[in-house]
């Protein structure tokens, strides 16, 4: 992939960031995580608590196993082998655990990547300016919770970067007159797939709404979404058989052999724990399934969207910054000190919805649209992670410059220039505010939760 001047400048300089953000994340987690210990994932679950995301990069990188939730992420593990390895050979060679260094670089990567598709899909296939695609792309990476994705030991950069890829090869096909082969489009869905399940919905959305009615013709459904989706599907439930079956039967019959001292421990812990951040933040459930009890019904969707999916993904609340709500008492729904913060969220929806209009007809804008629909039914319909949605930011948010894009094409003269100035402006603040607070944050102290359980 030959980089132009243009796309080379814009992402050399979200890596710089990105490269300041991981050192700082280095310096504050070096003492602690770069150990070699037997008991590594306990010192993790016991003293990483950012926002709720997961520290599998580092656990995984450290010892190589099935670290994810193999139904929802069946390639990932495969794809960290490597780095994995590389991490063992360095332990070996300098008796240091290297984890934290190597899920940096990752993070960079796949940052600097991030930026280069998001600026191609804005420069070639929005057909914008280099200095407007790079305003927007600096704009996307100035919001909250995309500076995190990319310091932070989960997958959702690799998601991101895998998303932006294929709406570019879908968009850059059609732009072309013509469409992906039916190997490209199912390799395309297994891959991202194969990190996140649900983002395999986004490659067949930006391939229905290239291909029009032929997406259903019987060869291409058959072949690039039926069978991909068998293989991916088959492959996350027989990971699960191999791999976690067993560790769930070792558990049941443990319980079976010490029933009367695990019934004993069970009721002693919710009397300790019932006032525990991990229960008294957690909604009302549709039901007690494997996967109902995971839902909610009871947080407000309103507040949800105001506090949390426009609110906290791109602009950090003043207090309880990165806080996670399942093991600290950071409000589910926090509200804003400052109107300022609320002005800058209206802005940002505004720019939303008006480009949304703007780009109604082009089909680019539909395929980023819908490809986030399983992320608003999952989310905000079913309330799964609803507590946390602001994590998941990654999945859905680049959209927002993706539909800012259109306001772009359709100004002319000085409304093109005060869109220009808005769009500075508000990036400038997002990065002032957002980066004045994770700096902070990464001076503050570790805080374990090893108390719960002593």
């Amino acid at each position: 992939m030959r980089l132009r001047r243009d796309e080379l400048l814009t992402a050399l300089a979200v890596a710089l960031l990105l490269m300041v953000l991981n050192g700082l994340m280095i310096v504050k987690y070096d003492d602690l995580l770069t150990v070699v210990s037997e008991d590594y994932g306990k010192l993790l679950s016991y003293n990483f608590h950012v926002s709720g995301f997961d520290p599998n990069t580092y656990s995984i990188l450290s010892d190589w196993g099935m670290k994810y939730d193999v139904l929802r992420h069946p390639l990932l593990p495969y794809l960290m082998f490597p780095l994995s390895q590389l991490n063992a050979w360095l332990t070996a060679l300098t008796g240091v655990n290297c984890a934290i260094y190597l899920s940096a670089a990752l993070s960079v990567v796949t940052g600097f990547l991030t930026a280069v598709c998001l600026f191609r899909i804005l420069n070639r296939l929005v057909a914008l300016s280099s200095i407007d695609s790079a305003l927007l792309t600096w704009l996307f990476f100035s919001m909250a919770y995309i500076l995190v994705t990319f310091f932070v030991p989960d997958h959702f950069g690799l998601s991101l970067l895998l998303i932006l890829l294929s709406v570019y090869l879908v968009g850059r096909a059609w732009q072309r007159g013509s469409v992906l082969r039916t190997w490209q489009t199912a390799a395309l869905f297994v891959l991202t797939a194969g990190v996140t399940l649900t983002n395999g919905a986004k490659v067949f959305a930006a391939e229905w709404v290239a291909r029009g009615r032929s997406f259903f013709r019987w060869r291409f459904f058959l072949l690039a979404v039926l069978l991909p989706s068998v293989v991916i599907v088959g492959a996350g439930l027989i990971e699960e058989r191999v791999y976690v079956y067993p560790k769930q039967q070792a558990e049941r019959a443990y319980y079976e052999a010490h029933k009367a001292e695990m019934i004993a421990k069970a009721r002693k812990n919710h009397q300790r724990y019932k006032n525990a951040p991990w229960v008294i933040h957690k909604g009302e459930p549709l039901g007690k399934g494997s996967l109902l009890r995971w839902t909610d019904v009871s947080t407000s969707r309103w507040e949800t969207l105001r506090e949390n999916v426009f609110g906290e993904s791109v602009i950090l609340h003043e207090y309880h910054v990165l806080d996670d709500v399942l093991t600290s008492y950071r409000p589910v729904l926090l509200a804003y000190e400052s109107g300022v913060c609320y002005a800058v969220e209206a802005v940002v929806v505004v720019f939303f919805l008006v480009g949304i209009v703007c780009g109604w007809r082009q089909r680019l804008l539909w395929m980023v649209l819908l490809g986030i629909v399983p992320d608003v039914l999952m989310h905000l319909v079913l309330g799964f992670a609803i507590n946390e949605v602001y994590i998941m930011a990654a999945h859905w948010l680049y959209v927002v410059p993706v539909a800012a894009g259109f306001v772009f094409v359709r100004c002319r003269g000085y409304g093109l220039w005060a869109v220009r100035l808005l769009t500075a402006a508000l990036t400038v603040w997002l990065f002032v505010h957002n980066l004045s607070l994770l700096v902070q944050w990464m001076q503050q102290p570790i805080v374990s939760t090893s108390f719960w359980y002593e």
